[in-house]
């Protein structure tokens, strides 16, 4: 069930910051949490972040939110309630199995792809992983500026979960088939944001980078990734 923007804003000004957690588990029909580790992961993908300013923008929002977190590489991911991967573009297939062990054993995994910046070549070698391992099928990426460097119209990302908000993007989204995924966020009417079970745990992952926005402390996406740590 999404909260709308409004409506979360209006939780969190209502009362304690528990009661509201509560509270918007409840209304999400979020489980209790497992038995992982309460703690934040926001992992460094390496030379497979494509984003810098992405990894500087999680780590930035995840401090102004006050969110408890550690910084680890993919050789030793620790085990985490949340884990966060910026800007990934990751092709090596061990690393990605490693993740999704991760998120078997019940964490709540944040996969922000920065594949549309890949070459042809390295695109489709990422695809194959991604669909060996997660099963997910991305589809070629969409540029959101024109030939001429003119931007398209209305380059608004719609999210519906778990809040629901616009977040304006000018940089390069990926949609997603989500035959067996729920689609959380849209582009023109197409998914490019996606949330599946896999194991005790949930991978989320999102077609349009958000980190680059965080950085900017841009509000619709600021207001989003809060949430996201709320209800993962």
């Amino acid at each position: 069930m999404p909260v709308s923007r409004r409506g979360f804003l209006g939780y969190a000004a209502a009362g304690s910051m528990a009661g509201f957690i509560g509270g918007l588990r409840r209304a999400l029909a979020l489980p209790p949490n497992s038995g992982v580790p309460q703690e934040t992961v926001l992992a460094d993908p390496g030379p497979s972040c494509l984003l810098r300013e992405s990894m500087a923008g999680y780590e930035s929002a995840l401090s102004s939110a006050k969110v408890s977190f550690r910084r680890a590489g993919l050789q030793r991911l620790p085990h985490a309630r949340k884990i966060i991967l910026p800007a990934s573009a990751i092709a090596d297939q061990s690393k990605l199995i490693l993740v999704k062990s991760r998120v078997e054993g019940g964490a709540t995994v944040l996969l922000e792809s920065a594949a549309g910046f890949l070459s042809d070549e390295e695109f489709d070698f990422h695809r194959r992983v991604m669909i060996s391992v997660f099963g997910l099928s991305l589809h070629t990426s969409v540029r959101l500026w024109g030939p001429s460097d003119t931007v398209r119209n209305s380059p608004y990302i719609d999210y519906g979960w778990p809040i629901e908000t616009k977040v304006r993007d000018f940089s390069r989204i990926i949609p997603v088939a989500c035959r067996n995924a729920e689609a959380i966020a849209w582009f023109d009417g197409q998914p490019v944001g996606a949330r599946r079970r896999v194991g005790k745990g949930t991978l989320v992952f999102l077609g349009s980078p958000l980190g680059p926005h965080l950085l900017a402390s841009d509000r619709e996406a600021v207001d989003w990734f809060e949430a996201f740590c709320v209800v993962a």
